[in-house]
């Protein structure tokens, strides 16, 4: 069993309390909590028609398509390497947070909110470019980390994993096209699912030390 007072441990569980109360709430209300319609007006006032193609051009790094290309460059890198079990783990994280939060939209079913910036189809909660940056981000983040001694750097690499994070859920919100419930449910969901599986990696990895 994972021990209680590993950092990974206590980032995946507070992760899941992000994500289970946010859900709790979209589920409890069945409509926008009153922080959700006021930073969706506070985006609609704050946007630019010229920054809009921008932020779109942003937000579109972590469709479907735009992780695709990012990922493939990263796992020939972790080939090249020879670190087999990172592509492994990064693989697992990705494909796993995708498939988290489309079983999540598909059963939650929330709206999105209307007026936003650009069209968009599909349900709301939670943010899926959300989740994935968060996911893809921070895996990056902890097999990086392993591979230095630096303190600074690695807390350099963690500043950006969050800053990405941060930057495609707020690109999200710009646009108006998910919640702000959304957004902090798909990064409690993605740093949940990446945190929990770098910590069972760790287990695994541990057991086949001993047994060898």
């Amino acid at each position: 069993m994972p021990k209680i007072r590993n950092p990974l441990f206590v980032i995946a569980l507070l992760a899941l309390m992000l994500f289970g109360a946010m859900l709790l709430l979209v589920l409890k209300t069945g409509h926008a909590p009153q922080v959700d319609a006021w930073v969706h007006t506070a985006m609609a006032q704050w946007r630019m028609d010229a920054l809009v193609p921008f932020v779109k051009m942003l937000t579109d790094m972590n469709s479907f398509t735009g992780a695709a290309l990012f990922s493939i460059p990263v796992m020939a890198f972790f080939v090249w390497k020879r670190w087999y079990s990172d592509l492994a783990y990064f693989a697992a994280a990705t494909l796993g947070a995708t498939g988290l939060f489309i079983a999540v939209k598909l059963t939650v079913a929330r709206m999105r909110p209307e007026a936003s910036a650009i069209e968009i189809g599909g349900f709301s909660f939670p943010s899926g470019h959300t989740t994935m940056a968060t996911a893809m981000a921070f895996a990056l983040y902890f097999v990086l980390r392993e591979k230095t001694g630096s303190k600074l750097l690695q807390q350099l690499l963690g500043c950006m994993a969050l800053g990405w994070a941060l930057l495609i859920g707020g690109s999200r919100l710009y646009l108006g096209v998910h919640w702000f419930t959304d957004v902090l449910g798909g990064f409690g969901l993605g740093l949940f699912w990446v945190s929990l599986l770098k910590l069972l990696w760790l287990e695994m990895k541990g057991q086949e030390t001993t047994a060898g």
